[in-house]
């Protein structure tokens, strides 16, 4: 048992000691749930420049994913100790759903891979029973110790690729990420009460488009005017796409785009 399970053990027991915040006054189940990947989310879309996007796949490395509850525990400052030996950035501030609390999580590097990936198992979370609202993750580089050395996603966050048409053009997009080292994003909605009851999976979504206010990953970037022979790759470090690059990674770094669903 590592230490983060140890911390995680003790928190539950003081929930169980501390009273109905964490759940029964005289327990605090533990539930074990696998987290999947989900790839509904990548429907084709229309960007407000009025390009029609089709993604064909989307990679992405993580480290780590924590749920969260809203509002204060009963134990609060004991809890908050604990939970940030779980996780020391789990009070960061909300998204779309208020986090809180962290009260489960899924440790360890993940590399996640829409749609290549679909209902695959990335691991199991451990959660509290608890109603959750939000969950967070740690944006992370692929590394050789989880890939192959030439996997292109080593050294990176993110790797996308897809089409782009307007006007009968199509344009191929390779679109490479990397996010500061342990960029956290928080806030992605996760709305579920869990039980010891409970079974099913936790769905992990990446959603091209923001459910809430209908904006895509990829407004704003005019495919066709960066596209060499009909085709752009849009990275870091390279002038001409500059800002295409970092318009798309301060979307694709927000809560707007994630989720996780619990389905039984």
């Amino acid at each position: 048992m590592n230490w983060r399970s140890i911390v995680f053990c003790i928190v539950v027991s003081l929930c169980a000691w501390g009273g109905s915040s964490c759940g029964d006054p005289s327990e605090a189940p533990r539930v074990q749930l696998p987290v999947v990947v989900d790839a509904s989310g990548l429907t084709p879309l229309t960007t407000d420049l009025g390009y029609e996007v089709e993604l064909t796949s989307v990679r992405l490395a993580i480290n780590g994913i924590v749920f969260t509850i809203a509002g204060e525990v009963h134990t609060a400052s004991l809890w908050q100790t604990l939970s940030e030996a779980i996780l020391p950035k789990a009070h960061a501030h909300p998204g779309h759903n208020q986090g809180g609390e962290v009260t489960g999580e899924l440790p360890g590097e993940l590399i996640v891979d829409w749609p290549a990936d679909d209902g695959r198992e990335l691991g199991v979370a451990t959660l509290i029973a608890a109603t959750y609202s939000a969950s967070n993750f740690t944006f992370w580089r692929g590394s050789a110790e989880n890939l192959d050395a030439e996997d292109p996603l080593v050294g990176h966050t993110a790797i996308l690729s897809g089409t782009a048409t307007k006007g009968g053009q199509a344009t191929d997009f390779t679109i490479i990420v990397d996010s500061p080292i342990g960029r956290e994003l928080v806030g992605a909605p996760f709305n579920a009460t869990i039980n010891a009851n409970t079974t099913g999976t936790l769905n992990l979504r990446f959603n091209a488009v923001d459910a809430l206010e209908g904006d895509t990953v990829f407004d704003t970037i005019d495919f066709a005017a960066l596209a060499v022979d009909g085709s752009v790759v849009i990275e870091p470090g390279v002038p001409e796409v500059e800002e295409a690059y970092n318009t798309f990674r301060r979307a694709f770094q927000t809560h707007d785009h994630y989720s996780i669903e619990h389905k039984e």
